[in-house]
């Protein structure tokens, strides 16, 4: 019994390395970045960079408050870095940008530069904000310009955009954040312009490092729709990024090896842009 045990151990141990090997060589592009003002001190631009190349992340959706912080990124990187036009600067805030008069010249105005592949990510945190005359002008200049959606929001308000534009390019931030598995399927099913990423939600997705059995069959059945994303909207997840994608790569190796490519970065490159080591 205890020569049995002692087989299973090194058996294990053995597929756990083998496992993490693997886990180690899979590119991520990582589609939730923010380079905001309170991380320039303490992460130059340099830094940044040579962090998302040290984790093995070839590609990154990035956006800032303000967009000079993507600025930065961009010109330090331009293969790396992929722009997302945010509208949030001076005095307008996730909670306020909706009713903001000068937003959409402030985008109109960021945009004359074509180095932007999407405009967000933006909160709406009431549904309602989805139909305000800003967001309608927002929705109206994406669409006209190829741009993908970044959005923040509950399932209700992604309803109402694809309502308002039909054929809007919409990313959904953290899979709604707390909309449930069963939402996401339906809002998958439903709307086939619709791609959603993870951030935030990774220890939800696999509690204690094991993988959900109903986010697996999500993941599974949409293996083409869904992304990672590690949302640095605060410097302590910029201090935690290592692990962040440490834990990523622990879930994704236990998915079939092609749909965990997919999600790591397969559905980013097709969607956003190339991508290579």
């Amino acid at each position: 019994m205890k020569g049995a045990l002692r087989w299973l151990v090194l058996a294990l141990a053995q597929w756990w390395a083998v496992a993490a090997a693997w886990a180690d060589e899979l590119p991520i592009f990582d589609t939730h970045v923010h380079y905001s003002y309170p991380a320039w001190r303490e992460y130059p631009p340099t830094q940044v960079i040579e962090l998302l190349r040290r984790n093995g992340v070839p590609r990154a959706l990035v956006s800032s408050s303000p967009d000079d912080g993507t600025v930065m990124l961009y010109e330090q990187d331009p293969e790396r870095v992929l722009p997302v036009l945010r509208p949030y600067h001076g005095q307008v805030s996730p909670g306020n940008w909706f009713d903001a008069a000068a937003v959409p010249g402030y985008l109109e105005g960021r945009l004359r530069r074509p180095i932007y592949h999407g405009i967000g990510e933006f909160h709406l945190y009431d549904p309602e904000n989805a139909d305000a005359e800003v967001v309608r002008r927002t929705i109206e200049m994406a669409n006209r310009r190829g741009l993908f959606l970044h959005v923040h929001s509950d399932a209700e308000a992604v309803r109402r955009i694809f309502a308002l534009a039909p054929k809007s390019r919409i990313l959904w931030a953290h899979a709604g954040l707390s909309e449930p598995p069963a939402v996401i399927d339906e809002m998958l099913a439903r709307y086939p312009n619709l791609s959603t990423e993870i951030s935030i939600r990774e220890q939800e997705i696999a509690p204690g490092g094991v993988l959900d059995p109903t986010w697996r069959a999500l993941f599974l059945r949409y293996a083409d729709r869904l992304m990672i994303g590690s949302d640095t909207y605060v410097n302590w997840r910029w201090r935690n990024y290592t692990s962040i994608m440490a834990f990523n790569r622990a879930w994704l190796k236990q998915l079939p090896e092609e749909v965990a490519a997919a999600i790591a970065h397969g559905n980013a490159r097709r969607l956003f842009g190339r991508t290579s080591r």
